[in-house]
C-alpha cells in the first residue's frame, strides 16, 4: 500500500498563516524522506484556520523544496476559473518540475455563498462542468473536440510530459467524467464515508477509456487520519479533530485549529456531540498499526493500493510524528508473510 498526503496547511493556536505554510513545506520534505508517493495541497477560501488558498503557488514552493515526491492540487475549484488559465498554470509547473506535477480538480465552490460570489463577480453565467473539463484537457493536449471554438489552441509552455489530471469527487457523480476522459479518480472518503465511493470506483473502472494521461484506471481514496504513540494520545488528537470539524462546517468556524488543552477544556453541547457522531466515519484514528490496518481495509474496499491521508491534528510535531509512525507501520506490515497490495 502506498501512502500520500493531502494537506490543508492547518494554522495552529498561537501561530500565523506564515507558520502554517512553512510547516507544510517541512511536512512535504518529511513525507518525501519517508517514501510517500504524493503531497497535495488544498484550495479553501475565507477559512483562516487553513492557509492554503492558492494551490499553484504553494505547489511551486513545495516542489522547489523537494526532489522526487509528486506534488499537486487537491484540488483546483475548476468552476471558479478559466480552463485555459488553469492549463497554463500547470503546464508552467510541469516545465519547472518535470514529471512531478498532479492536477487534481473538482467542481465544489470551496467557500460560503458570499465568497463564491466574490470569486465570480464578473461572470455573467456558468459553463457546464463537463465542458470545463473538456476544455481544460484540450488546452493541455492541443486537441479539442470537433466544432470546438478553441480548435487549434493549447496552453504554453509546451512540455515533454503533461501534468497528471485527477477528477476529485465526493458524491460519485463525477466518476463517469474521469472514466470517459481517461483520467485518474480520487474520492473524498473524508467527506462522504458511505459505500458511495467504493461503488463509484467500481463504476469508473468498468467504463474507463485509456488515454495518454492515464493508460489504465487509477484510484486514490482520501481520508482524515489521527495517529498517536499510544491509543490515549490518538484519542486526544481525534477529540481535537472533531471539535475543529464541528465548527469548520458551521457558520462559526474556528480561526485556528484547537489545541489539545483547548479541546480538553471544552464542554461539548448535545448538538456538537450529535455532529461528532455523524462525522465519526470521516476519521481513522488509533496507533500506527491500528490505523494502517484500517487503511488497508479501506484500500481493499476501493480496490486500490493508494490511500491519501489528511492529518488535521493539532501541532506540527504531531503531524510530523504521524508521518514517521505510519511509514514505519507500513514498512513493518509489508515485510510480514501475509502482506499484499491492492493494485489498480
Amino acid at each position: 500500500m502506498q501512502l500520500s498526503i493531502l494537506d490543508y496547511s492547518p494554522v495552529d493556536e498561537g501561530k500565523r498563516a506564515a507558520d502554517a505554510l512553512a510547516a507544510t513545506v517541512r511536512l512535504a520534505q518529511h513525507a518525501e524522506e519517508k517514501g510517500f508517493a504524493r503531497f497535495w495541497v488544498s484550495e479553501h477560501h475565507a477559512a483562516p484556520a487553513t492557509a492554503s488558498n492558492s494551490p499553484e503557488i504553494l505547489i511551486s514552493r513545495i516542489a522547489a523544496a523537494t526532489r522526487t515526491i509528486r506534488v499537486g492540487s487537491g484540488g483546483v475549484l475548476l468552476p471558479n476559473y478559466s480552463s485555459l488559465k488553469i492549463a497554463e498554470n500547470y503546464q508552467l509547473l510541469e516545465a519547472l518540475f518535470p514529471g512531478r506535477i498532479d492536477l487534481g480538480f473538482g467542481r465544489a465552490p470551496g467557500a460560503d455563498q458570499r465568497t463564491n460570489m466574490a470569486l465570480n463577480d464578473e461572470k455573467k453565467g456558468s459553463i457546464p462542468y463537463h465542458q470545463k473539463v473538456t476544455d481544460l484537457l484540450g488546452f493541455l493536449t492541443g486537441q479539442h473536440p470537433a466544432g470546438s471554438m478553441y480548435d487549434g489552441m493549447r496552453a504554453h509552455p509546451k512540455t515533454q510530459d503533461k501534468p497528471q489530471p485527477f477528477v476529485l469527487g465526493a458524491s460519485g457523480s463525477t466518476a463517469d467524467i474521469a472514466a470517459q476522459e481517461g483520467l485518474g479518480f480520487t474520492f473524498a472518503h473524508f467527506i462522504n464515508p458511505s459505500d458511495t465511493g467504493a461503488k463509484a470506483a467500481k463504476a469508473y473502472r468498468a467504463t474507463f477509456r485509456p488515454t495518454d494521461f492515464c493508460p489504465r484506471p487509477s484510484v486514490i481514496v482520501a481520508v482524515f487520519v489521527s495517529v498517536g504513540d499510544t491509543k490515549e494520545e490518538a484519542e486526544a488528537f481525534a477529540d481535537a479533530f472533531h471539535l475543529w470539524l464541528a465548527y469548520a462546517e458551521s457558520t462559526r468556524p474556528f480561526r485556528r485549529i484547537p489545541s489539545l488543552d483547548t479541546t480538553r477544556a471544552h464542554a461539548w453541547t448535545a448538538d456538537e456531540l450529535a455532529v461528532r457522531h455523524r462525522n465519526q466515519g470521516r476519521l481513522i484514528s488509533g496507533t500506527a498499526s491500528e490505523v494502517v490496518e484500517q487503511l488497508r481495509a479501506l484500500a481493499a474496499a476501493y480496490e486500490t493500493d493508494e490511500v491519501m491521508i489528511n492529518l488535521m491534528i493539532p501541532g506540527e510535531s504531531a503531524r510530523m510524528n504521524a508521518v514517521e509512525l505510519l511509514s514505519g507501520a507500513v514498512s513493518a506490515f509489508s515485510t510480514t508473510p501475509s502482506a499484499h497490495s491492492f493494485r489498480t
